[in-house]
């Protein structure tokens, strides 16, 4: 059967725990002068000079830097949400330009599942240990859920080294029809950061070749 496109529902770059068991998340505030963009569950970020959270809108960039991926907000004094989502017509996100602090799953080892986009070959099997890139689907996230819309960028898998990501395994989930997940459009892969802000970049395999 077909595998669920759950990129508005439950998108982004989500710890493999979350919501449900425990992994390391700190806080950070976001940039001086806030940034604009705004920012989503399972969005990936990154630090600036100063050690505050950027959003890392340019994903699709070689080798880029990471954190890891949002999880959670708090207001500047760690006591409730932002303002600005705590009103009844908020949707579950934090606006650009929003003074707050924004929990991070940070820890280098930490692995996270990512649902693939549909363009190009289906991944497979054989791209385990592949670098790989994302994209954002049309805009950063749903401003109703909440999530990010981050992809795997299957087109991506195998072509070169500067990968934002690792593919370690297929995703062990089960579809709406009571399915399982399995390779195809919108499969999710457990990945792990290949450049984390806090650890040496990890080897990666181009076309199945160590590099």
């Amino acid at each position: 059967m077909a595998n669920d496109d759950m990129i508005r529902a439950r998108g982004g770059l989500l710890p493999v725990d979350y919501p449900f068991g425990n992994f390391k998340k700190s806080y950070y505030r976001l940039t001086t002068g806030v940034a604009a963009d705004n920012v989503f569950i399972g969005m990936p970020v990154d630090l600036n000079s100063s050690g505050r959270v950027t959003t890392a809108l340019a994903i699709a960039t070689s080798a880029t830097t990471l954190l890891g991926a949002v999880v959670g907000f708090s207001d500047t004094a760690y006591s409730a949400l932002p303002t600005a989502m705590e009103t009844t017509t908020a949707g579950a996100y934090l606006p650009g330009n929003t003074d707050a602090y924004v929990l991070v799953a940070d820890d280098p080892n930490q692995v996270f599942i990512i649902q693939e986009d549909t363009g190009g070959t289906a991944l497979a099997e054989t791209n385990i240990g592949n670098s790989v890139t994302m994209n954002y689907r049309s805009s950063s996230g749903d401003t109703k859920t909440g999530y990010s819309t981050i992809e795997l960028d299957r087109s991506s898998a195998g072509t070169g080294t500067g990968g934002n990501l690792m593919i370690m395994n297929l995703g062990r989930n089960m579809n709406s029809d009571g399915s399982d997940n399995a390779v195809g459009n919108y499969g999710k892969w457990i990945v792990r950061i290949t450049n984390h802000r806090f650890a040496s970049a990890i080897g990666q395999f181009q076309g199945g070749n160590p590099v």
